[in-house]
Order: structure tokens, then C-alpha cells, then sequence
């Protein structure tokens, strides 16, 4: 019997080592995980609130952020805010994470960056839907990707913050 395609993309993917065979296949058969995108599509947007993290499987996607011009209170900006590009996020990478746990607003949109973009959206209740034993393999490398964010973002402060300090 042939792999469903997903399935043999996703052995791939390092978020998805520890699990087996047939936990992969469960993930891969829940309804409604898979979303498809164009070039431009936003995926999610900065504030929203949503509880689910999303694993890119084809294309590309741009994390961005919005800055907004600093008013005083009851006076408004005619300045268009700034987008900022934060990242690009290629196929095997995941995003989103940090709403699935704490259920707190966006604090970044996500736009499909390439003329098709296909994700893995998992909810809550998708987790919640599976056994233990898969909730806390993916609990644990969720745990994996949030140190490794937070590694890189101290790197990039500590170089940020040398080059201020040389400058």
C-alpha cells in the first residue's frame, strides 16, 4: 500500500521525528488540518486570536510585523504604519505556536509569500482529540521549537546590542 503523500513529507520534518508510524498517520488523517494559500493570502493576522500553530508544507510564508507611529492619547497618526518583515518560513517550518499555548493575541501576521502555499493548521482540539502519548510528543517538541526561538532570539540581541555598543 502506497504512503499518503503528507505523510512521507512530514517523516521528514523534525518536529514529527518522535512520533511513530501510525501516530503520523492519525495527524495526517484528522479533517480539516490542511489549508491551502496564494501569494498574498494572509494566513493569520497580527491581534487575532486563535488558538492553533501551523506547520508549512509547500511554499514559502513571511512573518511580519506592523509598527505604528507613537500619538498622544486622543490624537491620531496620518503616518501609514510600517510592515516589517520578521522572517521567511519555508517548507518544515512552524509558526503560530505561542497563541496554541497561551490563547493570547497574535503578535505577528503570517502571508503566503509564494504562488501556492499548503499548511498543517493544528488546533487545541486536534491535540486534545489525540491520546496521551501523542499529546506529550507534541507537547515535548513544541517545548524543542520554544527553546530554539528563544535561543535565537538571544543571539540576536546579544549581536544587536554589540553592534550598538561598537557604533
Amino acid at each position: 500500500m502506497e504512503k499518503h503523500p503528507i505523510l512521507v513529507f512530514i517523516e521528514r520534518l523534525p518536529f514529527f521525528r518522535e512520533f511513530s508510524e501510525e501516530e503520523k498517520s492519525k495527524l495526517v488523517q484528522a479533517s480539516g488540518v490542511f489549508e491551502k494559500f496564494k501569494d498574498g493570502d494572509s494566513i493569520i493576522s497580527e491581534g487575532d486570536t486563535g488558538a492553533a500553530l501551523f506547520v508549512v508544507l509547500t511554499g514559502t510564508i513571511r512573518i511580519v510585523k506592523s509598527t505604528v507611529a507613537s500619538v498622544k492619547e486622543g490624537h491620531i497618526s496620518l503616518q501609514e504604519p510600517e510592515v516589517i518583515t520578521l522572517a521567511e518560513l519555508k517548507a518544515g517550518s512552524i509558526f503560530g505556536e505561542v497563541s496554541l499555548i497561551s490563547d493570547r493575541p497574535r503578535n505577528t501576521s503570517a502571508l503566503a509569500s509564494s504562488a501556492e502555499v499548503v499548511v498543517m493548521k493544528i488546533t487545541k482540539e486536534v491535540v486534545e482529540n489525540f491520546n496521551l502519548t501523542i499529546q506529550k510528543k507534541f507537547h515535548t517538541q513544541l517545548i524543542q521549537v520554544l527553546v530554539q526561538r528563544l535561543d535565537d532570539m538571544n543571539t540576536k540581541f546579544i549581536k544587536l546590542k554589540s553592534g550598538l555598543q561598537k557604533g
